[in-house]
Protein backbone atom coordinates (compact mmCIF):
# COMPACT_ATOMS: atom_id res chain seq x y z
CA UNK A 1 0.00 0.00 0.00
CA UNK A 2 1.54 3.57 -0.93
CA UNK A 3 0.44 6.44 1.12
CA UNK A 4 0.52 10.12 0.63
CA UNK A 5 1.25 13.53 2.32
CA UNK A 6 -0.36 16.57 2.68
CA UNK A 7 -0.18 18.91 5.41
CA UNK A 8 -3.27 19.99 7.26
CA UNK A 9 -3.08 23.54 5.53
CA UNK A 10 -3.97 21.52 1.95
CA UNK A 11 -6.97 19.42 3.71
CA UNK A 12 -10.09 21.84 3.74
CA UNK A 13 -13.86 21.39 2.95
CA UNK A 14 -13.84 17.05 2.36
CA UNK A 15 -10.63 17.72 0.10
CA UNK A 16 -7.01 16.99 0.01
CA UNK A 17 -4.52 18.34 -2.49
CA UNK A 18 -1.71 16.99 -3.19
CA UNK A 19 1.25 19.18 -4.59
CA UNK A 20 4.81 19.24 -5.75
CA UNK A 21 6.63 16.10 -5.62
CA UNK A 22 3.49 14.32 -3.71
CA UNK A 23 1.55 15.09 -6.82
CA UNK A 24 4.34 14.15 -8.89
CA UNK A 25 4.83 10.32 -7.48
CA UNK A 26 0.98 10.47 -7.27
CA UNK A 27 0.68 10.89 -10.85
CA UNK A 28 3.86 10.41 -12.92
CA UNK A 29 5.24 7.52 -10.51
CA UNK A 30 1.97 5.74 -9.54
CA UNK A 31 0.19 6.77 -12.33
CA UNK A 32 -2.57 7.13 -10.54
CA UNK A 33 -5.87 8.34 -12.78
CA UNK A 34 -9.18 10.53 -11.71
CA UNK A 35 -11.10 7.57 -9.77
CA UNK A 36 -8.41 5.81 -8.26
CA UNK A 37 -8.81 5.78 -4.77
CA UNK A 38 -5.86 6.93 -2.37
CA UNK A 39 -4.55 6.95 1.10
CA UNK A 40 -3.69 10.39 2.92
CA UNK A 41 -1.23 11.54 6.03
CA UNK A 42 -1.76 14.83 7.27
CA UNK A 43 1.95 13.69 9.62
CA UNK A 44 -0.18 14.52 12.71
CA UNK A 45 -2.26 11.43 13.11
CA UNK A 46 -4.95 11.89 10.60
CA UNK A 47 -5.54 9.61 8.22
CA UNK A 48 -7.67 9.88 4.82
CA UNK A 49 -8.96 7.73 2.11
CA UNK A 50 -10.41 9.27 -0.83
CA UNK A 51 -10.86 9.31 -4.51
CA UNK A 52 -9.07 11.47 -7.25
CA UNK A 53 -11.55 13.92 -8.77
CA UNK A 54 -9.02 16.11 -10.32
CA UNK A 55 -5.48 16.00 -11.95
CA UNK A 56 -3.54 19.00 -13.28
CA UNK A 57 0.06 19.57 -14.16
CA UNK A 58 0.86 20.90 -9.97
CA UNK A 59 -1.78 18.78 -7.94
CA UNK A 60 -3.79 16.08 -7.07
CA UNK A 61 -7.33 16.90 -6.04
CA UNK A 62 -8.71 14.05 -3.97
CA UNK A 63 -12.21 14.28 -2.23
CA UNK A 64 -12.21 12.68 1.24
CA UNK A 65 -14.57 9.66 1.80
CA UNK A 66 -13.60 8.55 5.16
CA UNK A 67 -11.12 10.35 8.06
CA UNK A 68 -9.21 8.07 10.78
CA UNK A 69 -7.02 9.38 13.22
CA UNK A 70 -3.84 7.27 15.16
CA UNK A 71 -2.77 8.65 18.43
CA UNK A 72 1.45 8.03 18.86
CA UNK A 73 2.55 4.73 20.53
CA UNK A 74 4.41 5.50 23.44
CA UNK A 75 6.53 5.76 24.74
CA UNK A 76 7.86 8.58 22.88
CA UNK A 77 11.30 7.63 21.59
CA UNK A 78 13.29 10.79 21.00
CA UNK A 79 16.41 10.27 19.13
CA UNK A 80 19.08 12.84 20.10
CA UNK A 81 22.52 12.20 17.90
CA UNK A 82 25.92 13.84 17.57
CA UNK A 83 26.11 15.46 13.77
CA UNK A 84 28.05 12.93 11.94
CA UNK A 85 31.06 14.03 8.97
CA UNK A 86 29.35 11.38 6.04
CA UNK A 87 25.98 13.18 4.91
CA UNK A 88 25.19 9.65 3.32
CA UNK A 89 25.34 8.03 7.02
CA UNK A 90 23.52 10.80 8.85
CA UNK A 91 20.86 10.87 6.76
CA UNK A 92 20.55 6.70 6.72
CA UNK A 93 20.52 7.03 10.72
CA UNK A 94 18.02 9.80 10.66
CA UNK A 95 15.53 7.47 8.21
CA UNK A 96 15.90 4.45 10.32
CA UNK A 97 15.45 5.83 13.59
CA UNK A 98 11.86 7.11 11.68
CA UNK A 99 10.96 4.10 10.64
CA UNK A 100 11.82 2.37 13.46
CA UNK A 101 9.37 4.62 15.63
CA UNK A 102 11.12 7.80 16.19
CA UNK A 103 8.81 10.52 17.11
CA UNK A 104 11.35 13.46 17.48
CA UNK A 105 15.07 13.77 16.55
CA UNK A 106 17.67 16.42 18.19
CA UNK A 107 21.53 16.18 15.86
CA UNK A 108 24.09 18.57 17.76
CA UNK A 109 27.09 19.76 17.51
CA UNK A 110 29.21 18.58 20.11
CA UNK A 111 32.87 18.88 21.19
CA UNK A 112 33.96 16.30 18.65
CA UNK A 113 31.51 17.39 15.70
CA UNK A 114 33.53 17.84 12.43
CA UNK A 115 30.74 18.61 10.14
CA UNK A 116 29.15 22.44 9.88
CA UNK A 117 26.87 22.43 7.50
CA UNK A 118 23.46 19.94 7.56
CA UNK A 119 20.96 20.65 4.63
CA UNK A 120 17.56 20.71 6.51
CA UNK A 121 15.50 20.28 3.43
CA UNK A 122 16.75 16.99 2.65
CA UNK A 123 16.37 15.55 6.60
CA UNK A 124 12.52 17.23 5.78
CA UNK A 125 12.51 15.03 2.55
CA UNK A 126 13.92 12.09 4.17
CA UNK A 127 11.42 12.39 6.96
CA UNK A 128 8.36 12.56 5.18
CA UNK A 129 9.70 9.51 3.35
CA UNK A 130 10.26 7.61 6.01
CA UNK A 131 7.22 8.35 7.73
CA UNK A 132 5.21 7.31 4.43
CA UNK A 133 7.44 3.89 3.92
CA UNK A 134 6.58 2.67 7.84
CA UNK A 135 2.74 3.61 7.29
CA UNK A 136 2.86 6.13 10.23
CA UNK A 137 0.27 8.68 10.63
CA UNK A 138 2.62 11.28 12.42
CA UNK A 139 5.78 13.32 11.17
CA UNK A 140 9.25 13.21 12.86
CA UNK A 141 10.34 16.37 14.16
CA UNK A 142 14.07 16.62 12.96
CA UNK A 143 16.22 19.82 14.97
CA UNK A 144 19.89 21.14 14.83
CA UNK A 145 21.36 22.19 17.60
CA UNK A 146 24.68 24.35 18.18
CA UNK A 147 25.15 22.46 21.60
CA UNK A 148 24.35 19.01 23.39
CA UNK A 149 23.65 21.43 26.39
CA UNK A 150 21.02 23.79 23.74
CA UNK A 151 19.34 20.44 22.77
CA UNK A 152 18.91 19.04 26.54
CA UNK A 153 17.23 22.62 27.31
CA UNK A 154 15.03 22.37 24.10
CA UNK A 155 13.89 18.91 24.65
CA UNK A 156 11.96 17.57 27.77
CA UNK A 157 12.36 13.45 28.71
CA UNK A 158 11.37 11.53 31.55
CA UNK A 159 13.81 9.65 31.24
CA UNK A 160 17.42 10.09 29.25
CA UNK A 161 19.59 6.70 28.14
CA UNK A 162 23.03 7.83 26.96
CA UNK A 163 24.66 5.00 24.66
CA UNK A 164 28.76 4.57 25.84
CA UNK A 165 30.85 2.40 24.88
CA UNK A 166 32.85 2.25 28.01
CA UNK A 167 29.91 0.98 30.06
CA UNK A 168 30.71 -2.14 31.86
CA UNK A 169 28.46 -5.19 31.38
CA UNK A 170 25.86 -4.86 34.16
CA UNK A 171 24.76 -1.88 32.58
CA UNK A 172 24.41 -3.95 28.55
CA UNK A 173 20.94 -4.85 29.32
CA UNK A 174 18.23 -2.40 28.55
CA UNK A 175 15.47 -2.31 31.09
CA UNK A 176 12.15 -1.95 28.55
CA UNK A 177 9.86 -1.95 31.27
CA UNK A 178 10.93 1.08 32.92
CA UNK A 179 11.08 2.53 29.61
CA UNK A 180 7.89 1.61 29.00
CA UNK A 181 6.54 3.15 31.85
CA UNK A 182 8.49 6.48 31.12
CA UNK A 183 5.73 8.91 28.95
CA UNK A 184 9.18 10.33 26.58
CA UNK A 185 12.62 8.82 26.77
CA UNK A 186 15.77 10.37 25.21
CA UNK A 187 18.34 8.12 23.61
CA UNK A 188 21.76 9.73 23.28
CA UNK A 189 24.48 8.82 20.74
CA UNK A 190 27.45 10.88 19.94
CA UNK A 191 29.10 11.72 16.97
CA UNK A 192 32.55 9.75 15.92
CA UNK A 193 34.88 9.24 18.17
CA UNK A 194 31.70 9.67 21.04
CA UNK A 195 31.19 11.64 24.09
CA UNK A 196 33.32 14.11 25.46
CA UNK A 197 34.23 12.67 29.42
CA UNK A 198 33.32 16.36 29.93
CA UNK A 199 30.03 15.48 28.32
CA UNK A 200 29.54 12.28 29.83
CA UNK A 201 29.88 14.06 33.38
CA UNK A 202 27.64 16.56 32.67
CA UNK A 203 24.98 13.49 31.34
CA UNK A 204 25.21 11.84 34.22
CA UNK A 205 25.05 14.89 36.69
CA UNK A 206 21.58 15.67 34.66
CA UNK A 207 20.53 12.20 35.40
CA UNK A 208 21.28 10.55 32.44
CA UNK A 209 21.78 7.07 32.30
CA UNK A 210 24.83 5.25 31.04
CA UNK A 211 23.95 1.95 28.72
CA UNK A 212 26.22 -0.63 26.26
CA UNK A 213 25.23 -1.53 23.16
CA UNK A 214 26.94 -4.71 23.53
CA UNK A 215 30.25 -5.44 23.12
CA UNK A 216 31.30 -4.76 19.85
CA UNK A 217 32.41 -0.88 19.15
CA UNK A 218 29.86 0.48 16.48
CA UNK A 219 29.70 3.35 14.12
CA UNK A 220 27.08 6.36 15.37
CA UNK A 221 24.80 5.54 12.78
CA UNK A 222 24.76 1.89 13.60
CA UNK A 223 24.79 2.67 17.41
CA UNK A 224 21.55 5.04 16.85
CA UNK A 225 19.50 1.91 14.85
CA UNK A 226 20.22 -0.44 16.83
CA UNK A 227 19.62 1.63 19.79
CA UNK A 228 15.99 2.39 18.37
CA UNK A 229 15.00 -1.51 17.98
CA UNK A 230 15.68 -2.23 21.57
CA UNK A 231 11.99 -0.49 21.64
CA UNK A 232 10.10 -2.08 18.66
Amino acid sequence: MNIFYAPPSQINNGFAELLDQEAVHASKVMRAREGDKLVIVDGEGGRYKGVIRRITKKSVQVEIEDVQHQSRSKPHLILGMGIIKKRDRLEFAVEKAIELGASQIGLFRSERTIKENVRMDRLESIAISAMKQSLQSHLCNVNIYRSLDMMLEAISADTILVAHEKVGETKTRIDSKSIHDSDRTLLLVGPEGGFSESEISDLTDEGAELVSLGPNRLRAETAAIAFMSQFL
